[in-house]
């Protein structure tokens, strides 16, 4: 080709601000480094061997990415290198999270797609720094603004339901790993540590009830949510000592864990894991399965939620162990029990009590208050009289 025939522009016939911009295009190819090539599996499995997180902790995380950000980049938009995934692709993706993959309700509720795009900004911010996608990419992950209504969720299993699961167990699964687990919740209002943690030894029987020993035990395996600082002692009444004296009489598998405790919740393999735990709640939270009708309206012969416990989650009215803890404290609150005595009871603090516990109406909160001084009044005489 002669010079006559290149019709490029030679560098002394651009502008300051061309040479500039060409300036800057050479320097972002020469820094931009060169990104490895992983699937969006194989990232995720890296992101959770580099990462020390808690229990349930990790849970969300691994719901947030295997269940749902791999399965889209594999079955939705077909993505098989992360390298290639762009803004347009990650605000696409948090359409479909919000939109489309819920199972149980027609669209994730703002608090819940917060919490989804803060586990994803943080999964992609730690693929820039492996140079798995293109550096910055994780601005491109939004998150939502949430308003104080919708920061509470609004799950909860009322006292009516409640009441109705535990007699369909007392009548149908007395004494069994699935009817103790669910007494022990709706008695104590623990947590799923604090109730996956009990061991044999932390079962004390009295003459007018017992108590059970909350412990985080971290090198052998159990963790409280709050540490040493969630040790407590919690009373449960004389007929849920009765159940459990039952169960471990007749019911209780004959097995240790593997650092040699001795777990009151036991299977054929040891101890109960937390997720057969959550299966349990899922499974009886079920109207079906404490032989009520379908709200729906489904046949439970061909309904997927019915057939198989594992898939009992897919049911719209079905709940986890949250719920449960949530109801405990709201039931309790209308009760008029201090929330002091609960904040120590349910290892809660009294302001997290107030924001995402208490569920209670202005009257029902007005009636809990008469009540408390009504028994004060019953003591000590009333003002002016």
């Amino acid at each position: 080709m002669s010079a006559a025939d290149d019709t490029s522009p030679k560098v002394s016939d651009l502008s300051a601000e061309e040479m500039m911009q060409m300036f800057t295009d050479k320097m972002s190819e020469e820094l931009s480094p060169s990104l490895s090539s992983k699937t969006p599996k194989e990232a995720v499995d890296k992101y959770f061997q580099t990462r020390n997180m808690r229990a349930g902790t990790e849970y969300t995380h691994r719901s947030a990415l295997y269940n749902h950000f791999v399965v889209w980049c594999d079955e939705v938009r077909g993505i098989t290198d992360l390298s290639e995934l762009t803004g347009n692709d990650l605000a696409d993706y948090r359409v479909w999270r919000r939109e489309e993959a819920p199972t149980k309700v027609k669209k994730l509720r703002p608090k819940s797609e917060e919490t989804q795009q803060k586990i994803l900004r943080v999964f992609i911010k730690r693929c820039e720094q492996w140079e798995f996608v293109t550096p910055g990419l994780h601005e491109y992950v939004l998150i939502p603004k949430v308003s104080r209504s919708d920061e509470v969720r609004d799950e909860i299993l009322d006292s009516h339901t409640a009441k109705q699961i535990l007699d369909w167990l007392a009548r149908y699964e007395y004494a069994s790993l699935h009817h103790v687990i669910w007494l022990l919740y709706a008695e104590s209002g623990a947590q799923l540590g604090g109730i996956h943690s009990l061991d044999v030894s932390d079962y004390v029987s009295q003459r007018e009830g017992g108590y059970l020993k909350l412990r985080h035990r971290p090198k052998t395996g159990t963790t409280l949510k709050n540490g040493e600082e969630g040790e407590r002692d919690v009373s449960i009444t004389l007929d849920v000592c009765d159940v459990l004296d039952d169960y471990l009489d007749d019911k209780r598998v004959d097995q240790s864990d593997e650092y040699g405790r001795a777990p009151l919740l036991t299977t054929s393999h040891g101890r109960v894991s937390k997720s057969t735990i959550r299966t349990y709640f899922y499974a009886w939270t079920r109207p079906c399965a404490i032989g009520m009708e379908c709200p729906y309206g489904r046949d439970p012969r061909e309904c997927d939620a019915a057939k198989r416990n594992n898939w009992a989650f897919k049911c719209p009215d079905s709940l986890s162990t949250h719920p449960v803890r949530k109801g405990y404290i709201t039931a309790s609150l209308k009760d008029a029990i201090p929330k002091m005595v609960l904040s120590e009871r349910c290892d809660v603090s009294e302001k997290i009590l107030d924001r995402h516990y208490d569920f209670r109406t202005k009257q029902e909160k007005m009636e809990a208050r008469m009540r408390l001084m009504k028994m004060a009044h019953q003591q000590n005489q009333k003002y002016g009289a």
